[in-house]
């Protein structure tokens, strides 16, 4: 099982290299389509690594396997997921509750597309970044790390977050990126550790 969690790491780490930087360049379906497979694999990960956690297998005795997984397992928390946030963004703007001063935001005004119809630029490499940040101190045993890296996001976007609708997709992008990375550092964790 262990080899299979890590086999599945490192699938959705090289997919997720291919997929990450086309983001803002492809469809909303293509980007769907593409969180539900990294979805999917997150879950096979992590179903795989919790069977050899309760096995007691664990990689914890095997250096190599140990590196494989740290370092596909912040790969695949950076690189896979752009996507699901742009998918977290979208479903968000679909759900009909975006306000702008004081009035609902008919459906026809929404932007068509969080990723290219944003007033907050960067956020593609940013997100890559901070997903890295949040799975490294995660795996490293530092969580308050979450905070340091909440706090230089917030500072670096204080001016754009005066925009309309500019904290909404702040907090949701982070929220969606902080958690998926938190997953997939999970998945990490789970071989190297065990329960």
């Amino acid at each position: 099982m262990t080899l299979i969690a890590l086999s599945i790491m490192i699938l959705a780490a090289v997919l997720g290299a291919i997929v990450c930087f086309r983001v803002p360049a492809v469809s909303v379906r293509t980007r769907r389509t593409w969180a539900l497979v990294f979805l999917i694999l997150l879950v096979a990960a992590a179903s795989a690594a919790t069977a050899s956690a309760l096995q007691g297998e664990g990689v914890g005795v095997e250096p190599w396997a140990a590196v494989v997984a740290i370092v596909s397992g912040v790969a695949a928390a950076a690189l896979t997921g752009s996507p699901v946030t742009a998918a977290v963004l979208q479903f968000s703007q679909r759900s009909g509750k975006l306000y702008r001063s004081g009035r609902r935001r008919e459906p026809s005004e929404a932007p068509a597309d969080p990723e290219r119809d944003s007033d907050l630029h960067g956020g593609l490499w940013i997100g890559v970044l901070e997903r890295v940040g949040v799975a490294v101190t995660l795996i490293a045993g530092w969580p308050t790390g979450l905070t340091v890296l909440a706090a230089i996001k917030a500072l670096g976007r204080f001016a754009e977050l005066k925009q309309p609708d500019a904290v909404e997709r702040f907090i949701l992008g982070t929220f969606g990126s902080f958690l998926w990375a938190a997953a997939w550092a999970g998945v990490a964790m789970l071989l190297t550790r065990g329960l």
